[in-house]
């Protein structure tokens, strides 16, 4: 496993180039191969393929990306593990596993060791129906596999999950990186929430992606409003643990999968050069070594 200062090392080596790596998308398919779960009521109708995916990445500049299995499927990630397998020099892959099952950290091992996905992504929603996030013989098992794996663990929750998503990465700070997606969703207008997810930032091995502005915004493309919101998530931790993402096919509902990319390279003013090595393509490939593959 590529570790974090050996990443580093072939950053400083090609900082001629500037790596975009996007972290964060989702692919499916209409295809009975790869069928829907039947409590699904409602599949989508158009397709998100890799083949898109790959001439979006082609036309922007974007080296690689994660494919982040989409929920759709449940716990079936057959088809993301299948876009990986065929395009293993562009995409890595996070799986999902069933938070309340008892076989979970075994699944986890299953997808991969058999599947070859780095990563693992649990979504504690709001309400009653995300509560087992607070159940620590539940979850203390997934998280110390996904250490024991050496995978990251990506949490998908909303800022009143944040309280309870901490004690748990409290319990395995020191062994696992961990990253909050789309930043919590924390609204603009709610510091409060904002004051949670900042706290995180006293683990080291905490990082966020610094996505889903345009859900945030009030505001028309390049969302200034989200901006400061921004600032403070860089002021507590730094660039080297922030990433863009684009949540590539849902953001062609808001700006486009290319204005994503430009919303992070040219259009926050406080982003420094070096900065956006790191936000576009450094600390994605921290936690997910692209650079070990091609070694």
């Amino acid at each position: 496993m590529l570790g974090s200062r050996a990443t580093e090392s072939v950053m400083a080596a090609s900082s001629d180039k500037l790596r975009v790596v996007d972290p964060h998308v989702h692919v499916w398919k209409n295809d009975p191969r790869f069928p829907w779960p039947k409590e699904l009521a409602n599949p989508p109708k158009e397709d998100a393929l890799p083949s898109t995916l790959l001439g979006l990445m082609q036309r922007h500049g974007v080296e690689k990306t994660v494919i982040v299995h989409v929920i759709y499927y449940r716990w079936d990630c057959r088809y993301a593990a299948d876009a990986v397998r065929r395009h293993a020099d562009r995409f890595m892959g996070v799986c999902r596993v069933d938070p309340t099952s008892p076989t979970a950290a075994d699944e986890l091992s299953r997808w991969v060791r058999e599947y070859g996905f780095h990563g693992v992504r649990l979504s504690p929603y709001s309400g009653p129906g995300g509560d087992w996030i607070n159940d620590h013989k539940a979850m203390d098992p997934i998280f110390r596999r996904a250490a024991e794996l050496g995978v990251p663990m990506c949490i998908l929750c909303d800022a009143d999950r944040l309280d309870d998503v901490g004690r748990v990465i409290e319990r395995h700070a020191e062994r696992l990186d961990v990253c909050i997606d789309h930043m919590a969703d924390c609204p603009i207008d709610e510091p409060q929430s904002l004051k949670k997810l900042l706290a995180l930032a006293r683990y080291p091995r905490v990082y966020v992606k610094l996505s889903h502005l345009w859900s945030l915004s009030r505001e028309s493309y390049p969302y200034r409003d989200t901006h400061a919101q921004v600032r403070r998530l860089y002021d507590a931790f730094g660039p080297r643990r922030l990433m863009w993402g684009t949540d590539w096919p849902m953001v062609e509902q808001y700006c486009g999968y290319g204005k994503a990319l430009a919303l992070y390279r040219d259009e926050i003013d406080f982003f420094t050069d070096e900065d956006r090595r790191w936000i576009l393509g450094g600390t994605a490939q921290k936690l997910w070594p692209f650079s070990q593959k091609e070694a």
